[in-house]
């Protein structure tokens, strides 16, 4: 940990820069995400409404994260960032303005588009304005950051509402008012993620790229098919997005009617959830610096299997508490280290649209299993849906291990890089 507290210290200005857009941006979607479904129920809309406005967003975002791609490789990462956050900023702004439902959806397409072009630069962003021995740890700090961030912005949006009543007892207003309110905190943050934004680097990777030695012919060979390459990152990705649209958007469910919690038990597991993603990021880089990259990714899927097994088949409140958190940490846990890799070994060309296909990929699955893991866990339970998602993790390690096992060299020793 002292290590690494040190080599962040290092990070370049360029990198801490994003970082800090990263956690504006954090706190600002993080209400919403919170907020957002409360806000649309209370103004009149049916649940069946508010999931096919967020489904709109999130398949906006998976569609136009390709062309948003080939813009990050063709003009620059840091273009197609702020292009993302004014965007996103832009389609949150409407959300939080209007209450008729043809602007609300345009909202949703401009949001979605804003996350897509963001999700295609970041990581390219990364990996070109870091050192070689920073990249573990830059990649683990981008994701620790996330999910901090979400818990910081899940605590104020549970507050905002009761402090703007607080702050007015006398008002008219109605309880819709103040979540309007509050999410208008979120489009807040959301615009002050510009600032450090403008600071980001511009294009500079393929200088960057320049300066890399030549790789050894073991490398060679499969960066001259590179679209096969990524093929092969977003297959394993897909299955991993499968399995997750069957449990994961569950999980409160689970615990509510299969376990039997309560709600503030529910409440105290994904909030200690969130705290072991947290953690299990922070650990990546020791887990790449023993095993390597290749190895950390199959190791950590691998690792949260058991816990799942159980979850499909005790019913303990605390057995399936420390599961859920465990498989959440270890899952979480080879994120960084999968970023890295594909950052690693793809052209910097084609950085972007390899992250467009691979968000892409996941977002789809993803979307595909919500069509019908509702009736699977309806018709046979949360067992069945945990054991399909099992199996899922279980091919994703596997087919990840078998097709990239020849860069298992990577990051496993930093003092022994290669560039």
């Amino acid at each position: 940990m002292h290590k690494m507290l040190l080599i962040i210290r290092t990070f370049p200005a360029s990198i801490l820069r994003l970082f800090s857009a990263q956690a504006l941006l954090g706190i600002g979607t993080g209400v919403f995400s919170v907020l957002l479904n409360l806000y649309l129920r209370e103004i009149g809309y049916s649940e069946e409404m508010i999931g096919r406005l967020l489904a709109a967003q999130s398949l906006c975002a998976a569609v136009m994260s390709i062309p948003m791609g080939w813009l990050a490789d063709r003009a620059s990462r840091r273009t197609t960032y702020l292009l993302g956050v004014l965007l996103l900023g832009t389609g949150y702004s409407v959300l939080g303005l209007t209450r008729s439902i043809y602007p609300l959806f345009a909202a949703a397409f401009l949001a979605g588009t804003g996350s897509g072009a963001m999700m295609v630069s970041v990581l390219p962003y990364l990996q070109e304005n870091g050192r070689h021995r920073q990249r573990k740890y830059i990649f683990s700090v981008n994701v620790t950051l996330m999910w901090i961030t979400s818990v910081f912005a899940g605590f104020i949006a549970g507050w905002l509402p009761k402090i703007f009543k607080l702050l007015n007892p006398e008002s008219s207003a109605t309880d819709a008012d103040r979540l309007q309110y509050s999410l208008w905190v979120g489009i807040v943050f959301i615009f002050f993620a510009l600032i450090p934004s403008f600071g980001m680097a511009g294009k500079n990777e393929h200088a960057s790229e320049k300066k890399e030695p030549h790789r050894d012919n073991h490398d060679k060979a499969p960066l001259e098919t590179p679209w096969l390459l990524i093929g092969r990152f977003a297959f394993c990705n897909a299955l991993i997005g499968f399995g997750a649209g069957m449990i994961v958007p569950y999980f409160n469910l689970y615990f509510r009617d299969w376990v039997g919690s309560s709600i503030p038990q529910i409440g105290f597991v994904f909030a200690l959830g969130q705290f072991g993603t947290a953690l299990g990021s922070i650990l990546s880089p020791a887990i790449a610096g023993r095993f390597g990259l290749i190895r950390g990714v199959v190791y950590s899927q691998l690792c949260s299997l058991p816990f799942m097994a159980l979850m499909a088949w005790r019913h303990e409140f605390w057995v399936c508490a420390v599961c859920f958190v465990f498989r959440g940490a270890f899952m979480n846990m080879c994120v960084p280290m999968r970023q890295e890799t594909m950052m690693e070994i793809i052209p910097a060309e084609l950085r972007s649209r390899a992250s467009a296909v691979d968000s892409m990929s996941w977002n789809l699955t993803w979307a595909f299993a919500m069509f019908f893991s509702g009736g699977v866990i309806k018709n046979w339970g949360y067992d069945v849906s945990l054991l399909i998602a099992f199996a899922c993790y279980l091919a994703s390690a596997l087919s990840y291990r078998h097709m990239f096992n020849i860069w298992k060299h990577l990051s496993r020793n930093p003092r022994r890089a290669r560039h």
